[in-house]
């Protein structure tokens, strides 16, 4: 029935995505569900929308989930989306409502209970097939810290991942994993953080790379030479395949990556986009946006959300989207565009040669991280 399910979503979605008459409602939901945060991250494309004083309330959120329609995936983030006392009470609401099936939800891991608090209550409806708490890490301790500008920035996060890591002996729908934004200054960082996180963190599934994008806080920090990435990516692709071989959407993430790198490298859409089609981005203030890059079309406290999305402005910008005035390396639309289009999802998966395995990493092959990190060599729990 699992698989049933599957090729019936897939089958659904596809027909979605080709918007026809006019889009249908996103079945793709980002939701920046606070804006406050207690980190000045340098690489940061949020930095000047945090910490404001209109974010939704729980009744605007509750309002625009009555608008939208059923919603396959729910991207919380934020600010620091843990720091919002009624996490989980949104959460709910988009299930219940919604029928939400897969929660991910970026975090920078400093507020264990907080964290672990919220997931639980989430947990509670059983409805819910996936929760994916995302730690978002920029590379080793003194670095992640000093990047954050906020101490023991990395060891809370360690804790929060411990914490996570027994919440899912009880409950095997969280999955844990990594988040880190690749710059040219963190490289050798990331390549050190992410062996770290293999050895030390044996639930975490997936270490995720992604690519720095918007205006960061940090105007000078700029994107790491693609070839280095791709080197990192491979020893990355390599160091966690038996962690791979069983996630569910694993098969996706080499096609992922082929399609930001060369998007990267041309400077072009080299997926068609579907933002505005499957996704919707609602910001903390109530904006509503096609996608991440472009302005907001309008404010869910002027116009309800349908009004927008079927707006005249709407249909103009997925007009300008779809003739390629525009590109991005951002995953959360690159993976529905190459997974929704048969014909590009067929070609990512020839140029990504998804078939190759890769070749397996022998432990001398791994890079050394365990020098000055301090009481970080805590006790890992184990799976079972």
């Amino acid at each position: 029935m699992n698989l049933i399910n599957r090729v019936a979503k897939h089958a659904r979605l596809n027909w979605q995505s080709l918007a026809v008459p006019d889009a249908p409602l996103p079945p793709f939901l980002i939701l920046f569900i606070n804006s406050i945060c207690n980190m000045k991250c340098e690489h940061c494309f949020y930095w000047q929308e945090l910490n404001q004083p209109d974010d939704l309330t729980f009744e605007e959120i509750v309002s625009l989930s009555n608008e939208l329609g059923p919603i396959q995936n729910l991207n919380l983030s934020g600010g620091e989306p843990f720091l919002r006392k009624d996490f989980a009470a949104v959460c709910r609401q988009f299930i219940r409502q919604n029928g939400v099936k897969e929660i991910y939800v970026p975090t920078n891991g400093y507020y264990t209970e907080k964290t672990i608090t919220q997931i639980s209550e989430t947990l509670e409806d059983k409805s819910l097939e996936m929760f994916v708490a995302e730690l978002s890490l920029d590379g080793m301790p003194e670095f992640h810290d000093t990047f954050r500008v906020t101490k023991d920035a990395f060891k809370h996060a360690m804790e929060t991942y411990d914490a996570l890591a027994e919440l899912q002996c009880k409950d095997a729908r969280l999955h844990i994993h990594a988040i880190s934004t690749a710059t040219s200054d963190n490289m050798n960082e990331i390549k050190r953080l992410t062996t770290l996180l293999y050895e030390r963190c044996p639930q975490m599934s997936h270490h995720n790379l992604a690519l720095i994008r918007g205006d960061r806080k940090n105007p000078t920090l700029q994107g790491p030479k693609l070839l280095e990435y791709e080197e990192l990516y491979t020893y990355v692709q390599r160091l966690w395949a038996p962690r791979e071989e069983s996630r569910y959407g694993a098969v996706v993430e080499p096609m992922l990556q082929w399609a930001k790198v060369k998007t990267a490298k041309e400077q072009r859409q080299v997926v068609p986009c579907l933002a505005g089609k499957l996704t919707v981005v609602v910001h903390a203030n109530g904006d509503v946006s096609l996608c991440e890059q472009h302005s907001p079309l309008d404010n869910l406290r002027k116009r309800s959300f349908r009004d927008i999305w079927y707006s005249q402005q709407a249909r103009d910008l997925r007009a300008s989207i779809k003739a390629k005035q525009c590109y991005c390396t951002n995953e959360i639309f690159l993976w529905p565009s190459i997974t929704y289009q048969p014909l590009q999802l067929a070609r990512a998966m020839t140029q990504a040669k998804v078939w190759s395995k890769p070749k397996a990493m022998r432990e001398d092959e791994r890079v050394e991280w365990n020098d000055h990190i301090g009481d970080l060599q805590l006790p890992v729990i184990q799976s079972g």
